[in-house]
């Protein structure tokens, strides 16, 4: 068969029945015009001349989107870098081989550099969090992309979760490094490759950063035990699994993101842990010993996590199952303090953190909270002073008036609230925003007159809080809290 010419889709093909030797030779296509039967017969003939509607080509499967991908185009590997090679043979990956240097005897893999990190070489058998991209020569869109797929990776060193050449990439980065790998197929994808997006025997490119690194194992994937498997797991199987959660949660309240992010992140790997050890089946004492040594720690750890998230009341539950544990722990009786002063509940806040400070005398953090227990008492104090003075004033004015003028001075009151109470509202405002640690701020209803609650409420919205009315048995308060960030909303 030979093709003699074309016009848009439709192709002008000649074949000579000489030609077709086989079954294997046959082929059906779908004709514009009859064939005239006795010239494609001919032994002598030239052939016959027709058109064949070829079929659309199916589209190329879109694996990412494409506006995302744009971003994450790669020119050099198509060799679209604005320089010229003098060798007419060689390849994009040739020319960038040239900038990098081995990092194995064989050079099949190479490094160059992108962004120098900081610190010591990631230690063999340590968990690395990367983002990577990679490439195929002469196609610039990546074939992966954690990036694109919106989630880093995480990898355990020297235990074959992905290819082995980006196993030996990553294990000669620094934190924060990014640097270019170009790995050849025996230390990649093989000679198979992975159809279609990867050719068999091909060399590739991955673009690499080394987010963060810790000595912390891979939490093993619970969620895709059998229902036997769950049944027949040891206690040292759950314990280390627990004990993996706990050090996933202390790496992301130390980690890098913000705040309410990075905590959120911490309560929810230590409730996992927490979970797993108070359902767990033992044999012995000393597995119940056990399990409630790192049961105290777990519990210690979310109601620090608690009280920054402003859950106090989930806070004090979790320092009280500390103390079931151990009475005497100076670190449950001192959260336990600040859980309950953060509530507004001062004295029983001071009474455990001195019961703390009684154990630890010199602490400097437990002599610090007392004081700011103590500020914040006073405060408070102070707004409820005013407050009923000013209740006072208002009755004693009104009674040596009329019934009628009485009335209209009382409902006058109620619609003023004095520059006084402004001022210490607006300064408790202010300083709720300021704290750190504190999401949410309760108040009495009852000690504040309809005018300051209003003024309250219309000062708390001007600020960018919400403001919230909660009911408690007879009691009626009104919350004021700080907005979450957009992200986790």
């Amino acid at each position: 068969m030979n093709i003699i010419g074309k016009n848009s889709l439709h192709y002008i093909i000649a074949i000579n029945m000489e030609n077709v030797n086989s079954i294997e030779d046959e082929f059906h296509v779908r004709l514009t015009e009859p064939v005239d039967l006795d010239e494609l017969c001919n032994p002598d003939g030239r052939g016959s001349e027709f058109e064949v509607v070829l079929p659309e080509a199916p589209e190329e499967k879109q694996y990412f989107d494409e506006e995302d991908v744009f971003k994450h185009l790669n020119y050099e590997v198509n060799n679209v870098d604005g320089s010229d090679s003098e060798d007419d043979n060689q390849t994009p990956f040739d020319s960038i081989a040239k900038k990098m240097f081995s990092v194995i005897g064989d050079g099949s893999v190479m490094k160059r550099v992108k962004r120098v990190g900081s610190g010591e070489v990631i230690p063999k058998a340590y968990t690395a969090t990367i983002h990577y991209e990679g490439y195929v020569e002469y196609c610039d869109v990546p074939f992966d992309s954690t990036r694109l797929r919106g989630k880093t990776q995480k990898i355990r060193l020297g235990e074959g979760q992905v290819i082995l050449g980006l196993e030996v990439a990553v294990g000669t980065m620094r934190k924060g490094e990014k640097s270019d790998f170009l790995i050849q197929h025996q230390y990649a994808y093989g000679p198979m490759g992975v159809p279609p997006r990867i050719p068999g025997n091909a060399t590739v490119l991955f673009v690499v950063e080394l987010l963060n690194y810790s000595d912390t194992p891979l939490v093993p994937d619970m969620d895709t035990w059998s229902a036997e498997r769950r049944k027949d797991a040891t206690f040292e199987e759950i314990l280390d699994i627990a004990n993996a959660y706990r050090k996933a949660g202390n790496d992301a309240f130390n980690g890098d993101e913000n705040g309410h992010k990075r905590i959120s992140k911490a309560a929810s790997q230590y409730i996992k842990a927490i979970r797993l050890l108070e359902n767990a089946r033992l044999a012995n004492q000393s597995e119940e010993d056990e399990m409630k040594r790192v049961l105290l720690k777990l519990y210690l750890n979310l109601a620090l996590c608690d009280i920054k998230q402003g859950q106090c009341p989930r806070a004090l539950s979790n320092c009280i199952k500390a103390l079931e544990i151990d009475p005497q722990n100076i670190k449950a009786m001192y959260r336990r303090g600040q859980a309950l002063w953060h509530s507004n509940e001062f004295d029983k806040g001071r009474h455990w953190i001195l019961k703390a400070q009684k154990l630890n005398p010199k602490d400097a953090h437990i002599q610090a909270e007392l004081r700011k227990l103590d500020r914040k008492k006073a405060e408070m104090d102070q707004l409820h002073k005013a407050t009923y003075q000013r209740m006072f004033a208002s009755a004693n004015s009104t009674s040596k008036s009329s019934d009628v003028a009485k009335e209209a001075k009382t409902k006058d009151k109620q619609k003023k609230c004095t520059p006084e109470a402004q001022d210490l509202l607006q300064t408790k405002l202010k300083e709720f925003i300021k704290d750190d640690v504190l999401t949410e701020m309760p108040f009495a209803l009852d000690t504040l007159t309809s005018a300051e609650t209003e003024y309250l409420q219309q000062a708390a919205l001007e600020m960018g809080l919400e403001v919230r009315t909660l009911h408690q048995n007879s009691d009626k308060y009104l919350k004021i809290l700080k907005p979450k960030p957009e992200a986790e909303q």
